[in-house]
């Protein structure tokens, strides 16, 4: 046995969670190194996603451009990945917000329109390495030369484990939504996401700036703000596919995914 599928452990990330905290969170351990903590409380419904990108039996994969345009939950099944979310924020026009690349492939016809934070996936021996980066001027090229995913929101949140949203941010991103937020710790593998739900007046959503704590409580040290709304949707096949309540009332068809193929479970959602 390699000693990188002997990372593939379940676990919390090495943060320092009060007692409080833990009594309000239903955790569960879907798969072999990733974690699924599910937190609520009066006003604030949240779903957090710890996978250890160091461990052998993950893949990452993003959309490539022909095959734009599904539902989070059909991405997941149609690419046999156990967990999926909505990636990028886009137009009426068919067009992704910010660099987009799926399996290697650049998505040619992306806008900027200020979606320069990104999060990029490449693979790293057995394992993955990710990063958040500065992507304003690359829209339809990748710079990356290590990278295969990449998908891209706005604003960046943390940088290098410093607050990076400013007070002159876009009006939406201080509105109180559903959201979905990605980052990276310091180690630089181990992946945090965040999906909170919203629209619902028992859980009416969260600002961008007020996403930074929940993250910063799990150790992240890079993070970036994703599409969300209507978009937000976190899929977990083991637990019965979409793990939130999209706002919308069902899920949204959205531009771009983000998904992880737990290798070790091919099988069980492959027909």
């Amino acid at each position: 046995m390699r000693i990188s599928v002997l990372r593939c452990v379940a676990m919390l990330a090495c943060v320092s969670v009060s007692a409080d905290a833990l009594a309000r969170d239903r955790i569960t351990y879907p798969y072999r190194g990733v974690t699924h903590v599910h937190r609520q409380i009066d006003g604030f419904d949240a779903h957090v996603l710890t996978i250890d990108l160091a461990c052998a039996e993950i893949d990452v994969l993003s959309t490539r451009p022909r095959e734009r345009f599904t539902t989070v939950s059909t991405f997941a099944r149609e690419q046999h990945a156990q967990i999926a979310i909505n990636a990028n924020f886009f137009d009426d026009g068919a067009t992704s917000c910010g660099l987009a690349v799926g399996d290697g492939r650049v998505w040619r016809d992306s806008t900027q329109s200020n979606c320069g934070a990104s999060i990029a996936f490449g693979r790293n021996g057995h394992g993955w390495r990710a990063d958040v980066f500065d992507s304003f001027g690359w829209v339809r090229e990748n710079p990356l030369r290590w990278a295969s995913q990449v998908v891209t929101g706005k604003p960046v949140l943390l940088r290098r484990g410093e607050i990076a949203f400013h007070p002159h941010e876009p009006t939406g991103m201080w509105r109180v939504h559903p959201r979905t937020a990605i980052g990276i710790g310091a180690d630089r593998h181990t992946l945090v996401i965040a999906v909170v739900e919203g629209r619902r007046r028992s859980a009416p959503g969260m600002t961008s700036n007020e996403m930074i704590p929940l993250l910063e409580e799990f150790a992240v040290s890079d993070a970036i703000n994703l599409d969300g709304g209507g978009s937000s949707a976190l899929y977990i096949a083991s637990e019965g596919g979409i793990v939130n309540r999209p706002s919308d009332g069902r899920e949204r068809t959205v531009i771009n995914h983000l998904g992880f193929r737990i290798t070790s479970a091919w099988h069980s959602i492959d027909p």
